[in-house]
């Protein structure tokens, strides 16, 4: 009998252990727009933001789950909105309902679709408002560098096809540089455009160079004034992608780089010089769940 026990007490254990990894398999499925990195589903492009009419329910329920193509958000009346323009921005990239501030009265949706132009000229306000009504959120610092990893660093060397758009005239399609993708499955987390990540920290008032096992990619998040020289090979003064800037206020960070400033681009590059409030051609943004 007490070896009856036993060997009962043993198959319901099993029976829970068969529960828990059938449910952390369920888990482990991100919706196919994204990609599990760890915990995290990140999306496997740079962001597009659309504005979905509010009678299409099941296209809006189908772009929240992360399911909408782009045929399907094109057939259904949803418009890209923010495309990287081919000069600057105008501050009202998002129209009159979003306004850079973040405070909308329409919703606008960012989305993971291949075969676009990113969407930029959004403040981190705007870029944390469209993810969330998405349904998801802007990654963490720590989320961005983890899903990075891995990815190609062409430097000055980019292709133009296949390779990270790293010193290309201008960005690239979402997704259409087929050699640009870590190794979870993310494309175009080096150069295209810089990324803004959810953290804000005090404003930056230095920059420097990570070192060559780090690509050399652009680090600006010192607190001490001055700048470094740039390492051997690299020439020219330290970008700055600033449409305006208050040391006074907090410093957004963004990642990664853009199209066309070479080797301080890559999945080290980090940028905390710029306000929350801040817009740019070169910056976008990725959202997670």
């Amino acid at each position: 009998m007490r070896g009856g026990s036993t060997w009962l007490a043993l198959f319901a254990m099993s029976g829970i252990v068969g529960l828990a990894s059938t449910a952390v398999g369920a888990s482990d499925r991100c919706p196919p727009d994204s990609v599990r990195v760890g915990p995290v589903c990140v999306d496997k492009y740079e962001a597009t933001v659309w504005s979905i009419p509010a009678a299409n329910a099941r296209l809006l329920q189908r772009a929240q789950r992360g399911g909408a193509t782009l045929a399907e958000l094109t057939d259904g009346g949803a418009v890209q909105v923010g495309a990287i323009p081919m000069n600057g921005c105008s501050g009202g990239d998002y129209g009159p309902d979003f306004p850079p501030d973040g405070n909308w009265s329409a919703p606008l949706y960012a989305l993971s679709v291949a075969g676009v132009p990113p969407s930029t000229c959004a403040t981190w306000f705007q870029a944390n408002q469209a993810c969330r009504l998405a349904g998801k959120r802007l990654l963490t610092n720590a989320d961005w560098q983890a899903a990075a990893s891995g990815t190609p660093d062409p430097g000055a060397a980019d292709d133009g096809t296949t390779t990270c758009a790293t010193n290309s005239a201008f960005a690239a399609l979402t997704g259409t540089r087929s050699a640009c993708v870590s190794r979870w499955g993310a494309y175009d987390m080096g150069g295209n455009v810089w990324e803004w990540v959810g953290e804000w920290m005090n404003a930056a008032t230095s920059c420097t160079f990570w070192d060559a096992g780090h690509g050399n990619d652009l680090s600006c998040v010192g607190l001490v004034q001055g700048v470094a020289p740039p390492p051997e090979g690299i020439v020219g003064p330290l970008p700055r992608e600033l449409v305006s800037f208050d040391p006074n206020l907090p410093g957004g960070i963004i990642r990664g780089g853009n199209y066309a400033t070479g080797t301080r681009n890559g999945i080290f590059a980090i940028y905390a010089d710029v306000n929350p409030s801040n817009i740019s051609r070169s910056t976008g943004f990725r959202c997670a769940r």
